[in-house]
């Protein structure tokens, strides 16, 4: 925090008060606290230089103190209010039309999501928690529905943060995952039946034509083991 300090503040002169005036002390004269604070703003120069590339140190090689640098590289990255207000604009759309896409994972959801609003609040603009929240359930597919539902009845959606919600929304997705996995395993399985039931009726009609059996046909035993697979 002290280091900090001169930085958004800008760097502690040492002064002192004579006949109501406040006037600069002369070097000489500064005591340890007023060294102390003095290299804060060197210490917090140091640091800032230290950080950056080549290219962008010549923008703010000129600055003698670290407010003005950290004022030069604001301006820099971010622009002028004018064009900071512009980003926040864009940022501000692409947050209100935000939408989850089509066969699209919850993690790759949650990283354009956050992606967003981490922008939005390094240019100031702090979207609060519930209004997150809210959003995301807003903007989930009609096939997330019974789960957005479910969510909204049983959560407290001003306590629940961003974070617990893509982590339930998540569970339920692994959860959809392991039953398509299973279903997928069934229908295999049902296709083997088939195949060996098939072949047992062709074997048996063509060795005993008068036997009187019936063989069902394919779509019949598909119709059974789909009957089966959902009654499982």
């Amino acid at each position: 925090m002290d280091l900090w300090d001169p930085v958004a503040n800008g760097r502690f002169q040492p002064q002192v008060v004579s006949n109501g005036v406040a006037q600069y002390k002369p070097k000489a004269n500064w005591n340890d606290d007023d060294k102390k604070n003095v290299q804060y703003n060197l210490k917090a120069r140091n640091i800032l230089i230290f950080s950056l590339g080549v290219n962008v140190y010549h923008y703010v090689s000129h600055c003698k103190t670290s407010k003005d640098m950290w004022d030069a590289l604001e301006i820099l990255h971010e622009g002028t209010d004018d064009v900071k207000q512009s980003k926040i604009n864009t940022l501000v759309q692409q947050y209100e039309l935000f939408c989850m896409e089509d066969g699209e994972t919850i993690s790759s959801m949650q990283m354009r999501f956050t992606h967003i609003v981490n922008k939005l609040q390094n240019l100031g603009k702090t979207i609060s928690n519930q209004d997150c929240t809210n959003k995301i359930l807003r903007c989930m597919t009609k096939e997330w529905q019974p789960k957005v539902t479910a969510i909204k009845e049983a959560q407290n959606l001003n306590a629940l943060s961003m974070i617990t919600l893509f982590g339930k929304l998540k569970e339920h997705e692994h959860e959809i995952l392991q039953l398509k996995s299973s279903e997928e395993e069934l229908e295999k399985k049902g296709n083997k039946v088939i195949k060996a039931t098939s072949s047992k009726a062709s074997l048996s009609i063509n060795g005993d034509s008068d036997s009187g059996y019936d063989s069902p046909s394919e779509k019949e035993m598909r119709l059974f083991v789909r009957c089966f697979n959902r009654y499982i």
